[in-house]
């Protein structure tokens, strides 16, 4: 019983050893986001407005080359900043699901339909799950 135990501690810490890089670098964005954007500009333009905020980070997020695991510092440091709650969903949502390193390697591998398809794939779930936070979320949250 203590050798599953401590296997599994053990499978755990790889897997945190292997995202932490990810994880730096996603406070490495995040503080570039800190340091260059200006908490009254992301208030401004991810703030207000249901649907324009979420258009916006959701395309503001595409060409992010950031992972699930260092896009969650980014986000967080924009709802922070002044962005609501539908904009940083929509901004956790694209950015994951393309990036300009996965957009070339889609190119690469596959062919130029899938490299415009995933990008404009990401763009609208991002939106749709933006807006729906925005209608559908609670205010508090």
């Amino acid at each position: 019983m203590l050798e599953i135990v401590l296997d599994i501690l053990l499978a755990s810490w790889e897997v945190l050893e292997e995202a932490s890089v990810y994880v730096l670098f996603g406070l490495f964005v995040a503080g570039l986001l800190r340091v260059f954007v200006s908490p009254g500009s992301v208030a401004r333009h991810l703030g207000q407005g249901r649907f324009t905020s979420v258009l916006k980070a959701a395309f503001l997020g595409i060409p992010i080359p950031l992972c699930s695991c260092g896009v969650l510092p980014a986000a967080a440091s924009l709802k922070r900043q002044g962005a609501n709650n539908g904009a940083t969903t929509a901004f956790l949502i694209s950015t994951p699901e393309s990036g300009i390193d996965s957009i070339a390697l889609t190119y690469a591998l596959l062919d130029p339909v899938m490299t415009v398809a995933r990008p404009v794939a990401a763009f609208a779930t991002a939106t749709v799950a933006g807006v729906a936070e925005n209608l559908f979320g609670q205010e508090g949250d």
